[in-house]
C-alpha cells in the first residue's frame, strides 16, 4: 500500500509539473541552453538486506560515475525546466547454489529521466533548487558458469524495468560567458526496487544522491 501510495504521488508530481511547464512555456519562454552533465554517485546501486549466507552470498560493485546530455528550458518568474538523461554501469555477482565453482554475474545499465521544476534564486554565486519526478530504465544480462559450462539469461532479481521517483537538489549556476557551469546535489527517491532477489538479501537502494556538474551552452 505505501509503495502504491507513494507512485500515486509520483504521477500527481508529475502533471502538476508538466502543467506548470506548459502554462509557463506558453506565457514566455525565455531562452534555451543544452550540454552534458556527468557526476559521481555517493550511495550504491544495491543493498544487502539480509546477512549473506553460503546459498545467498551477493556481492556488487558500484560504478563511480554517471554521464549524459542534459536539457533546460527558461521560463518566466526565475523559473526553469531541466530534464537529463542519465546513464550508469549496475553490477552484482552471487555463488546461487552455493559452490565457488559455479558463479552468477550480472551487469546492466540504468537510464534516469528526470523532469524537474527549477527556480533560480539571486545571489553572487546564482544559487537554485529544482524539485520533479525521476524515471527510470534498467536492463542487463545474467552469466551462469562453472569454467566449462556457461549459460546467459535475463536476470532472475529484475522484478522493475521501469520505476518512477521523488527528485529534489540544489546548486549553483556559475556563468562565463554563454557557457554554464552547474555544481549540484541531487536525491532521488525511487518509488519501486529494480532488483530484489527471491531471497530477499539483494535490493535495489530505493535512495540516491549524486553529486553532479553539468555544463551547458546558452544565455
Amino acid at each position: 500500500m505505501r509503495s502504491r501510495g507513494f507512485h500515486e504521488f509520483c504521477k500527481r508530481g508529475l502533471r502538476f509539473t508538466l502543467a506548470i511547464i506548459v502554462a509557463c512555456t506558453l506565457a514566455e519562454a525565455q531562452t534555451v541552453s543544452f550540454g552534458v552533465k556527468a557526476g559521481l554517485p555517493l550511495m550504491g546501486s544495491f543493498v544487502l538486506n539480509h546477512p549473506p549466507s553460503s546459498l545467498n552470498n551477493y556481492t556488487f560493485n558500484t560504478r563511480r560515475y554517471t554521464v549524459g546530455p542534459t536539457f533546460e528550458l527558461r521560463l518566466p518568474y526565475s523559473l526553469a525546466f531541466e530534464t537529463d538523461a542519465l546513464y550508469k554501469r549496475l553490477s552484482y555477482a552471487s555463488n546461487p547454489f552455493g559452490f565457488d565453482t559455479f558463479r552468477a554475474t550480472t551487469n546492466g545499465s540504468s537510464w534516469e529521466l528526470p523532469l524537474l521544476l527549477k527556480h533560480h534564486f539571486r545571489g553572487s554565486l546564482h544559487p537554485y533548487a529544482d524539485v520533479g519526478v525521476s524515471l527510470r530504465r534498467v536492463r542487463g544480462r545474467t552469466n551462469f558458469t562453472n569454467g566449462v559450462f556457461q549459460s546467459t539469461q535475463e536476470p532472475l532479481e529484475l522484478v522493475h524495468r521501469w520505476v518512477t521517483g521523488f527528485a529534489a537538489g540544489a546548486g549553483s549556476d556559475l556563468r562565463i560567458g554563454p557557457v554554464h557551469a552547474l555544481p549540484e546535489i541531487r536525491y532521488t527517491r525511487w518509488g519501486k526496487e529494480n532488483f530484489s532477489s527471491a531471497s530477499g538479501v539483494l535490493g535495489s537502494n530505493l535512495n540516491a544522491v549524486d553529486l553532479l556538474i553539468g555544463v551547458t551552452f546558452g544565455k
